[in-house]
C-alpha cells in the first residue's frame, strides 16, 4: 500500500446571488452610521429637539441598552450575510435591513 496524494478540491466561484447580496449587506451597513447621524440631526432640528438639547427639560431618555442590542443585532446579521449561503444570507440580509430601520426609528424617536 502506498499513500497517493489526492488532488487539490478546486472551490467555485460564488454565485451571482451570493455577490449581489454581499454587496447590498455591504452597502447598507456602510450607509447606515450616515443615516442614523442624519436622523439625529433631523431629530435636534424640530422645536421639542432643540428644547431637549438646549435645556433638558421633559426629555424622555434615550434606551441605550436596547439600542446597543439592536446594533449587535445589526452587525450580527450583517455578519451572517457575508458568510452564510445564500439560502441563509437573504433572510439575514432582510433581517440587517429591518434592524436597520428599527435602529433609524429609534433614533427619530428620542430627541
Amino acid at each position: 500500500m502506498s499513500w497517493k496524494p489526492q488532488p487539490a478540491a478546486v472551490s467555485e466561484p460564488p454565485s451571482k446571488d451570493a455577490v449581489r447580496i454581499r454587496t447590498r449587506a455591504g452597502i447598507t451597513a456602510v450607509l447606515f452610521l450616515p443615516v442614523l447621524f442624519a436622523a439625529k440631526i433631523l431629530v435636534l432640528s424640530t422645536d421639542k429637539g432643540g428644547r431637549c438639547f438646549v435645556n433638558d427639560i421633559g426629555c424622555a431618555p434615550f434606551p441605550a441598552t436596547a439600542f446597543g442590542a439592536l446594533l449587535v443585532a445589526v452587525v450580527l446579521a450583517l455578519v451572517a450575510a457575508m458568510a452564510a449561503p445564500v439560502r441563509v444570507a437573504r433572510g439575514a440580509l432582510r433581517a440587517q435591513l429591518l434592524l436597520e430601520v428599527a435602529g433609524v426609528l429609534v433614533v427619530l424617536a428620542y430627541p
